[in-house]
């Protein structure tokens, strides 16, 4: 018996992803540096990089088992050059959203896709 290929199944997401996306969708991330003093900020380096994504409104969800309430976003995307955390965020079509949830597809071994949730 063969074993599922998910490092195939990643390629074709990935080319669904790209042939199928929607709008602008960038993940941004927010580095501090080492502050040269005391009294002075940790200077930022922002980094950001394209992502292959579709976007869809969610009204209510279930999370856990429990009804969530909200309006917000569910954006899935293909894996990108590096891997998301839940400390950056996505910028949609110019707007900065917080991911609120993010979700790896499987959740466990070679990842094919990214499920984030981002409050409107």
């Amino acid at each position: 018996m063969s074993g599922f290929d998910y490092g195939r199944m990643q390629g074709t997401a990935t080319r669904l992803m790209v042939r199928f996306k929607q709008g602008a969708v960038r993940l941004k991330r927010v580095t501090l540096g080492t502050p040269p003093n005391e009294w002075t900020p940790a200077p930022e380096t922002v980094e950001t990089w394209p992502l292959a994504a579709t976007v869809k409104r969610l009204h209510q969800r279930y999370e856990n088992g429990v009804l969530i309430v909200e309006t917000g976003d569910m954006v899935t995307f293909a894996v990108p050059e590096v891997e998301p955390q839940i400390t950056d965020k996505l910028v949609i079509d110019g707007a900065e959203r917080v991911i609120t949830n993010l979700t790896p597809i499987p959740p466990a071994g070679t990842v094919v896709a990214y499920k984030a949730w981002c409050a409107a």
